[in-house]
């Protein structure tokens, strides 16, 4: 549960907007800052992100319980995976 505050308490201070920088070509600046903005306000309401099949659920950092473990995994690695295949296509086109 301690590990999922932190987590909270770094997006809440900005870290999804850190991690995606600038727009890439076909992308909207503004959809990036909109995803940012609703991560950094859900982390200060202490929302956690949960993925159950291809439905994603948020629920309070308090009402989390060890069976959210799979689904909390499962919504952070989508969102990884975004952001590297970013990263990638942000080297490519450097």
């Amino acid at each position: 549960m301690e590990m999922e505050r932190a987590r909270l308490q770094e997006h809440a201070a900005g870290k999804m907007a850190s991690a995606l920088g600038h727009a890439l070509p076909g992308e909207s600046q503004e959809e990036l800052d909109r995803i940012a903005a609703e991560d950094q306000r859900l982390a200060r309401e202490g929302m956690v992100k949960l993925k159950v099949g291809e439905d994603i659920h948020y629920k309070h950092v308090d009402e989390l319980t060890r069976e959210d473990r799979k689904a909390r995994i499962a919504a952070e690695s989508d969102e990884v995976a975004w952001l590297m295949k970013r990263l990638v296509l942000r080297r490519d086109s450097s």
